[in-house]
């Protein structure tokens, strides 16, 4: 962030800054956050800019969890200095290039024959349960955080790849986001781009050509660096995966065989705690981010697994409300072999 940039921001919001009451409790409550979240600032322009900003968050956050008509509370993390504008900037995917993925997508049908036609599987949905949690059956990996890097599109394609291994092969795995962050760029042919975004099916594409390696193997260090993978039997390899169609049914029905990648709107997701998250703004919708569908509960709350870290939601977690909410029903993908 340039510094003309900031000093602008300090501007325009100094007269809140001096209309709030600046309180020994609100300069404590920076002070403990800033010593959890260590901080370098250019100069001291930014530190008092990056202060502005949390004291305008912990408002934010204390007057929603003030109220009881919510069902869902927020806290205080590692992006409480960041501004809405930022968080989506840094943290999330350019939903531009989110729709021109999923148009290419629909128009080319795939970006491998490996793809498979789903068919609508609501006249089968008396067979789905009641609740599914794969959790709970161990066929998930731990949280994981993807810093200031756009790369939730490998954490999501790793985490269905993980499940499916898991469900396939009894072999819980972490493996390699780097290596898709790497790897899966236009020098292979795909147009993903590393910490400014991508698709999951193109990770499972170029999984299924090349095998992806283990996260040991191949540590996450949160930028795109060269392309450290030659040869084409680097580890596990999905062989055919399908779109899941736009219903509930259809996504309850898909849960209930291994997790699904799905891609979501979450430029409002940056301060969730916990309880089941309805604070989307459903009449624009705007896909930036992807994530991991473990399960759903006994009233249609979907469970999802984010890529931000366990001190964030429910221990790395959040539960969206029942049918599109976030945009969930978007753009859905599952591992079939």
């Amino acid at each position: 962030m340039n510094s003309k940039f900031i000093l602008l921001s300090i501007a325009l919001l100094m007269p809140l800054y001096l209309a709030q009451d600046i309180s020994i409790e609100k300069l404590l409550a920076y002070n403990k956050w800033s010593s959890q979240n260590l901080r370098n600032f250019l100069n001291d322009e930014e530190k008092l800019f990056r202060q502005l900003v949390f004291f305008e968050n912990l408002q934010k956050v204390k007057d929603h969890n003030s109220q009881d008509n919510h069902t869902y509370s927020l806290e205080l993390n590692q992006f409480s200095d960041m501004t809405e504008e930022e968080f989506v900037e840094k943290v999330l995917m350019k939903s531009d290039f989110v729709d021109l993925h999923i148009s290419q997508a629909t128009s080319n049908n795939s970006t491998t024959s490996a793809i498979e036609e789903s068919t609508s599987s609501n006249s089968t949905s008396d067979n789905t349960a009641v609740t599914v949690d794969w959790r709970t059956k161990g066929a998930v990996t731990s949280v994981k955080n993807q810093g200031q890097c756009g790369s939730c599109w490998t954490f999501s394609a790793a985490g269905l790849m993980e499940s499916f291994n898991f469900i396939k092969n009894k072999n819980l795995t972490n493996f390699s986001e780097q290596q898709l962050v790497d790897c899966v760029n236009f020098a292979n042919g795909y147009s993903s781009n590393g910490c400014n975004g991508g698709n999951p099916t193109q990770c499972l594409d170029y999984s299924s050509k090349f095998g992806i390696t283990t996260l040991q193997n191949y540590p996450y260090v949160g930028f795109q660096k060269k392309c450290n993978i030659t040869g084409t039997n680097n580890g596990f390899k999905p062989q055919s995966w399908k779109k899941i169609l736009n219903t509930s049914k259809d996504l309850q029905n898909a849960l209930n065989f291994s997790p699904v990648s799905v891609v979501v709107d979450a430029s409002t997701w940056s301060h969730y705690k916990s309880g089941v998250y309805n604070g989307c703004n459903q009449t624009k919708i705007r896909l930036n981010h992807a994530v991991l569908a473990v399960g759903y509960d006994s009233v249609g709350n979907w469970i999802v697994k984010n890529s931000w870290g366990t001190s964030w939601g429910e221990e790395g977690y959040i539960r969206l409300s029942p049918n599109n909410t976030c945009g969930i029903l978007s753009y859905n993908y599952q591992i079939t072999a």
